[in-house]
């Protein structure tokens, strides 16, 4: 019997009481197989190579790959397997958020230098989102200076009873900035070179003959956030994790690179409430931006009081208290030391930071200032 037959495993996985305890144990305490993991099996991912076959059975023969590049390690890792020869890409594709940190513009620039090193030359394209150039601290300033409703970080939460004036913990808002201001923006713009690559114009009709794969750099240990393989936006896009394919890790593209001695800081905006601290090893550290980056630091205290005054102030359909912190605590308030020798250092510099996007604001969106 072929115990690597798609179908034999199937029957192995259904023949187990699937719980989530199980599927902790399947990633955690055995050699990891994402063909036994229920996100594969119930059909919410498919691997390149089945993507590809189906691409070709709608008539899409012509299909692009792509690369959706963080410039942190499981994008590095991708594109150093690009690089070597062992997984081939058209297109490679950056979406500036406008909240990383500069580090890691530096990663990405280091990438480029290493690519035209290496005398390859896929197309390098650095993009961002289509209305707000200026990523996520122009949604936020958006948000805080005008009318603008939409919410798109996943902020800790608090609730609050008016009535007797509790607050309690409560939950936190949807991850859809990882949506909205990576992988949309990366798709939009390999849509718009793909189609100038035709001889046609940004508006026009994709050929029907044409198909895209886009590599994510999620891991196996981030199987939960993969939602779908299928773009909502684009009928002819399917979106693919080679890296859940490999059965590899965070840790094990760190190391990766580690061996190899290639830059190894994690992609992250320099306020993503998923920042940790302690013993809370989930990503980059606020201490990491405290140290590399104290300006940052301060948009992101100034950012997590904001947002509360604002939520507070009743204008938003914001019903929960905000926080950047997973404590639930002013980000100010946790690093109280920290926070008050850098203001005194950076104060004149976040003013002037603080200024320059509320005349932004009021020049764009052409809204009258609220606060």
């Amino acid at each position: 019997m072929n115990t690597k037959d798609p179908n034999h495993l199937y029957a192995r996985y259904k023949s187990i009481k699937i719980t989530e305890k199980i599927e902790q144990m399947t990633m955690f305490d055995v050699a990891p197989d994402f063909r036994l993991h229920s996100k594969y099996l119930n059909g919410v991912f498919r691997t390149r190579a089945e993507l590809a076959e189906g691409l070709r059975e709608e008539g899409r023969d012509q299909i692009y790959h792509v690369l959706s590049f963080g410039g942190g390690t499981q994008s590095s890792h991708l594109m150093e397997q690009h690089l070597r020869g062992q997984i081939h890409y058209d297109y490679i594709v950056f979406s500036d958020t406008g909240a990383e940190p500069e580090f890691i513009h530096e990663q990405v620039e280091w990438w480029q230098r290493r690519q035209q090193a290496c005398g390859n030359t896929t197309p390098f394209i650095i993009t961002q989102h289509n209305s707000m150039s200026g990523g996520l601290e122009e949604m936020l300033m958006r948000w805080i200076h005008t009318d603008y409703q939409r919410f798109q970080m996943p902020v800790y939460c608090s609730s609050l009873d008016r009535t007797t004036g509790e607050i309690k913990p409560a939950g936190m808002m949807p991850r859809q900035c990882t949506v909205d201001f990576k992988i949309i923006p990366v798709k939009q713009a390999v849509r718009r070179a793909v189609l100038q690559k035709h001889g046609l114009k940004p508006n026009q009709k994709m050929p029907a003959n044409v198909g895209f794969i886009i590599d994510i750099g999620f891991s196996y240990d981030e199987i939960r956030r993969i939602n779908t393989d299928q773009s909502p936006q684009f009928q002819y896009i399917r979106l693919a994790y080679p890296l859940v394919e490999e059965n590899l890790t965070t840790q094990d593209s760190i190391q990766f690179l580690e061996v190899n001695q290639f830059p190894t800081r994690r992609s992250r905006c320099y306020l993503c409430p998923f920042n940790c601290d302690g013993d809370r090893d989930i990503g980059m550290d606020w201490d990491e931006i405290i140290e590399a980056e104290p300006l940052s630091f301060l948009k992101a205290c100034w950012f997590d009081a904001e947002l509360r005054r604002v939520q507070l102030g009743g204008t938003k359909i914001m019903n929960s208290i905000p926080y950047l912190h997973h404590s639930r605590r002013p980000l100010a308030e946790v690093y109280a030391t920290e926070y008050e020798h850098l203001k005194g250092t950076h104060a004149s510099r976040l003013n002037q930071w603080v200024n320059n996007w509320r005349h932004a604001i009021e020049e764009k969106w052409m809204k009258e200032i609220a606060a």
